[in-house]
């Protein structure tokens, strides 16, 4: 999972790290994380997020806190996290890669602002390490790939679906939500192909054919499981 920051201090940057690292999220609800090897190993992260020159031991003693306010036996309440969230569902989509080095990054941004104008929304792009992720509807894709020279070598996924989970403050703030969102849709047998995590959104790519489950079982824990399942909805596309 990757998050969108501009600027955030280094115990944010420790925390959203953790949060969205599933596996190492796990191990510090169980106390089984080495700190100083953990520190060691976001290091690199925590300055990319923050942009700020962390040592070892301000990240242990940032990771001791946020291990501090885990519990082993206690996941997050979805009521009190997901309550009032709103969620859509978008079909046709593609996921498209874009490899290049963060120097080529201004260029093909620029390229692809000056066919903004004629899409049908605004894509989502994220600068990775090296690479520049870009989500966009299927006939989008289709307008600008033949007009972007990066776009011809990229690698796509397509028929995928998005689903953008819109949070409220209260949930935005709450440690392991993203891990938890992740296991409630892999316990609904839902492969998340990308996820991307930032303050009030998150964004998942899921198989088309996932996209109305994964919908269907975000949306039971928003209004409250038994009610909404028992009801007849569809997702807003």
């Amino acid at each position: 999972m990757t998050a969108q920051k501009n600027s955030v201090s280094v115990p944010e940057a420790v925390r959203e790290i953790l949060t969205r690292n599933y596996p190492i999220y796990q191990c510090l609800k169980m106390k089984l994380m080495n700190f100083h090897s953990l520190a060691q190993l976001i290091q690199p992260q925590v300055k990319q997020l923050s942009g700020k020159d962390a040592t070892i031991n301000t990240l242990v003693v940032a990771i001791k806190r946020f291990s501090d306010t885990l519990s082993n036996d206690k996941s997050p309440d979805a009521s009190r996290v997901l309550k009032d969230a709103r969620i859509s569902l978008s079909s046709g989509i593609v996921d498209v890669t874009i490899r290049a080095p963060k120097t080529q990054f201004s260029t093909i941004i620029k390229e692809l602002s000056e066919v903004w104008s004629d899409l049908s929304e605004f894509p989502h792009i994220f600068p990775l390490s090296n690479s520049i992720k870009l989500i966009l509807p299927g006939e989008d894709y289709a307008l600008v790939r033949g007009k972007l020279e990066n776009l011809r070598e990229a690698t796509t996924q397509a028929n995928v679906a998005k689903l953008t989970l819109n949070l409220l403050p209260r949930a935005e703030m709450t440690p392991g939500i993203a891990s938890y969102i992740t296991e409630l849709l892999f316990r609904n047998g839902i492969n998340i192909l990308d996820a991307f995590l930032g303050y009030g959104d998150i964004i998942m790519v899921v198989d088309d054919r996932d996209g109305p489950l994964a919908y269907d079982v975000l949306q039971g824990e928003i209004h409250g499981s038994s009610t909404w399942r028992s009801g007849n909805h569809g997702p807003s596309r």
